[in-house]
């Protein structure tokens, strides 16, 4: 009979910087959880797919998906200590702060206990490719206000302020102007038609943990 190997489990409050309403997922998982398998997991807890790169920074270094040697690397080896608190940074764009909580060890457990789980929640992660916590911003504010938040004679009115104050700007700077706000909001519409309609508030634990229960079926994580 082979012997029982005896793991410790980690539960990890993360939680979206600079995202407003705010969203957090409360994870947990075990200590042999590597770091590429644990970015697997906020992938699949955040209902996001893409895979367009990763790092952590822990204990002031940075460990990303173009190394080997340290994106296998798993997380007892880092001592975390409870409240200690890391960054993780999804497709180079995303910034999520990872905390442990105060009783963030829940002790030791057998290897069949190992599959991730999502305790708790709150919102909804902004899409995939959305543009980052402002892009989402924009995105939320076009769904709540409409056109008006993009009133093109108050867009005009402000241009012609500028170049009011600056008349030493050739036209052609107001015209580049126009042209950006104007293909700015376009991409913002485009990408509401693509997520439409966005429901920042909202949550579903059951869907967080079939999404881990689909990642742990398909191998990804090293059971």
């Amino acid at each position: 009979m082979s012997a029982t190997i005896l793991f410790k489990r980690l539960i990890l409050r993360a939680v979206l910087r600079d995202v407003n309403p705010m969203v957090a997922r409360l994870i947990s998982v075990s200590d042999d959880t590597e770091l590429s398998d644990l970015h697997d997991v906020f992938q699949h807890v955040m209902g996001w797919s893409g895979d367009l790169g990763y790092s952590f920074r822990i204990h002031g270094k940075e460990f990303n998906s173009f190394r080997g040697r340290t994106r296998s690397k798993p997380l007892r080896e880092f001592r975390l200590h409870c409240q200690e608190k890391f960054l993780y940074i999804c497709d180079l764009l995303e910034d999520v702060g990872v905390g442990t909580p105060r009783n963030g060890h829940s002790g030791s457990a057998a290897t069949e206990d190992r599959d991730p789980l999502c305790l708790g929640g709150r919102g909804a992660a902004p899409p995939e490719s959305c543009g980052g916590p402002r892009g989402y911003r924009l995105m939320l504010k076009r769904q709540q206000q409409g056109a008006t938040v993009n009133d093109p004679a108050l867009v005009e009115a402000t241009i012609q302020l500028l170049s009011a104050t600056h008349p030493e700007e050739p036209a052609s700077t107001w015209n580049l102007l126009r042209d950006a706000v104007r293909e700015g909001w376009q991409n913002v519409d485009r990408r509401l038609l693509e997520h439409r309609p966005l429901e920042p508030t909202r949550f579903s634990l059951q869907e967080a943990n079939e999404r881990l229960e689909m990642l742990s079926r398909r191998g990804r994580i090293h059971l």
